[in-house]
């Protein structure tokens, strides 16, 4: 919102300068708006992925004990283990091989890189809105973000492979 600041010289004559204050009901909903877009990249990452291995397409849900657990059983296989007792969502554990083990913790690590990234040019997006109607428009998803914000985060994805 721009206001008008009109002062009055000593010589009588008029100043007015234009400020732009920010609409006082805007930060309470940017407030909202990051908790939104915070929340549903923590459920994006936590509903996991699907990966195929042995025994056909399974899934895998990556919350933070999950990460933790998939962590130790990557390192496991990176220090020379065969395979690793693991278990895919709503089944047995079993022994995935080392090649399994990579496989679901190279899926996981994009998975996660991709919404964190997502998330953090999202929040960029909502900080930097000026308009109630621009918070409001901003949904989890890269479509329709700013060309900027887009070109930035596609960089960084592609940067990110050579990883």
């Amino acid at each position: 919102m721009i206001i008008k600041d009109i002062s009055i010289n000593l010589d009588g004559t008029q100043y007015v300068q234009e400020i732009e204050v920010p609409d006082p009901e805007i930060e309470p909903i940017r407030a909202a708006k990051e908790a939104e877009l915070s929340a549903a990249c923590n459920a994006a990452i936590t509903a996991g992925i699907d990966v195929e291995t042995t025994q056909g397409t399974e899934h895998f849900a990556l919350t933070e004990t999950d990460q933790i657990n998939l962590t130790t059983a990557y390192n496991a296989v990176l220090n020379g283990a065969a395979g690793y007792p693991y278990h895919a969502d709503q089944t047995m554990c079993r022994m995935f091989s080392a090649d399994e083990i990579k496989a679901i913790s190279e899926a996981g690590i994009a998975h996660i890189m991709y919404h964190t990234t997502l998330c953090n040019h999202l929040l960029t997006w909502a900080r930097r809105a000026e308009t109630l109607e621009e918070l409001d428009g901003i949904i989890y998803t890269a479509e329709g973000m700013p060309e900027d914000l887009a070109a930035n985060m596609a960089s960084v994805l592609s940067s990110a492979q050579n990883v």
